[in-house]
């Protein structure tokens, strides 16, 4: 009596077919996708690399933070125009407070 195989090879070559076909169809979708857009090959771009600046370090980070907040403690403590809105103005934090907690007594 003949051994029995667990894999049938026939099975086997019928599922790698299909994965081949599988790529084949998606590769070849996929070009022809590309072919019909009418996009260049070398991309929107010219196949440039974008510049990109270098960063820039900071020399002494502890004191640029307190400058910044301190422009920002002076923003919040201080009345003047919104940028880029005119004629609207923007008040201390706490006016702001006070006026929100007697529309909530109200």
């Amino acid at each position: 009596m003949p051994e029995q195989r667990d894999i049938s090879l026939r099975g086997l070559l019928v599922g790698m077919l299909v994965i081949a076909a599988g790529i084949a169809v998606s590769i070849g979708s996929a070009g022809f996708l590309v072919a019909l857009s009418g996009a260049p090959a070398s991309g929107p771009s010219g196949a440039a690399r974008p510049e990109v600046p270098a960063p820039t370090l900071q020399t002494a980070p502890h004191q640029e933070l307190e400058a910044f907040r301190r422009e920002k403690r002076e923003r919040l403590e201080s009345a003047g125009p919104l940028r880029g809105q005119p004629g609207r103005v923007h008040i201390p934090i706490e006016r702001a407070m006070e006026i929100l907690a007697r529309r909530a007594g109200q």
